[in-house]
């Protein structure tokens, strides 16, 4: 088969590699289209020690159910799916046994695995093969490029679910990517009105102004924590940095009011030096979140099915075989796309 494979930092090359065999309790999907996500483009550019170069990236899949499990259903009287059937793919594979597991919580399970991380070959290839638990058919009127999207919303759900405060309140995204404007038109469903969102791209900010967001500001001009308590006399209730490196979470816990949550969702670089100082002194409320949880993967799927979430618009699709291209231009001159999603 063909896969797009990670070869040395900022090179992507298509291989002939073998077709992989479906475990008794897996399913071997014919790849449709998987996306590009932030995480895949943090191990293009060497920055994600868990993806090595010689590993087949990508995790946001929707494939045709080509093989069957050779075991029934553990949980219900048969499989919802059958050969032929289109389908989106939840890329996490808990262990099912840890304390985590066991309290629904399979985000931070102790030994779970991720199509494209580690040795866990991933999706942009002609064909995967996943857990028959981790598959959930699609309806025919909803495109790959729109199911696609599955997977990154229910990254942006799961992070609602730990948010503190009870009434929406003013809201600032830090990040106009494809997490951000998630984010943002989820915020937007729950209530929230006085929505700021930070970035350096002036193209994709426009793209958070026709989603909805209230307040624009352009790091690269202006001091953001400095625009934002202008903007939020005190600072914001809430701070979501959807970026993950050091000045975006320096200057989010600066754009926070006292007592407010800033919630950690970007993996861009591991390790980051924090005015701890200011967040004992104003009780700020400091929340890690990762990945999502079952429930979260499904609201995130209805969500998407009903159509309430949407970045169509802002979604390419190219060849599998463009892959490097697509990697090279999201990771350094993207404009106002969000994603790009390779057909396989």
């Amino acid at each position: 088969m063909r896969a797009l494979v990670y070869v040395e930092k900022e090179r992507m090359q298509m291989e002939a590699r073998p077709k992989p065999t479906a475990a008794p309790d897996q399913v071997l999907l014919r790849v449709l289209g998987t996306g590009i996500c932030g995480s895949d483009m943090a191990g293009f550019l060497g920055l994600s020690p868990r993806r090595q170069p010689g590993l087949v990236l990508g995790h946001e899949a929707v494939g045709i159910v080509e093989q069957m499990p050779q075991i029934a259903h553990p949980f219900q009287e048969s499989w919802s799916f059958k050969v032929g059937d289109r389908v989106v793919v939840n890329p996490i594979t808990p262990c099912g046994k840890c304390e985590a597991c066991r309290t629904g919580h399979i985000n931070i399970c102790a030994s779970w695995k991720l199509l494209g991380l580690d040795r866990v070959d991933g999706a942009f290839a002609d064909y995967v093969a996943i857990a028959a638990t981790n598959v959930f058919p699609l309806p025919e009127d909803l495109p790959d490029h729109k199911a696609a999207m599955i997977e990154p919303l229910a990254n942006g759900v799961h992070l609602f679910t730990l948010i503190q405060a009870r009434q929406p309140g003013t809201l600032v995204i830090y990040g106009a990517g494809t997490q951000g404007c998630l984010m943002l038109s989820l915020a937007r469903i729950l209530g929230y009105r006085d929505i700021a969102i930070v970035d350096l791209n002036e193209d994709r900010l426009q793209v958070a102004r026709e989603l909805g967001a209230k307040h624009l500001i352009n790091a690269g001009s202006t001091n953001a924590p400095s625009e934002i308590n202008r903007v939020f006399p005190g600072g914001a209730d809430i701070v979501i940095d959807a970026h993950g490196n050091q000045a975006v979470r320096s200057a989010c816990v600066s754009s926070v009011r006292k007592g407010g949550q800033v919630l950690l969702l970007g993996l861009h670089e591991v390790s980051s030096t924090i005015d701890f100082a200011a967040v004992v002194r104003n009780e700020i409320q400091l929340q890690g979140s990762y990945a999502f949880t079952a429930l979260d993967f499904a609201r995130s799927k209805a969500l998407i099915e009903s159509g309430d979430i949407d970045l169509s618009r802002w979604t390419e699709i190219a060849p599998l075989e463009s892959g490097h291209e697509a990697f090279t231009r999201l990771t350094k001159s993207p404009g106002a796309t969000m994603k790009i999603v390779l057909s396989s």
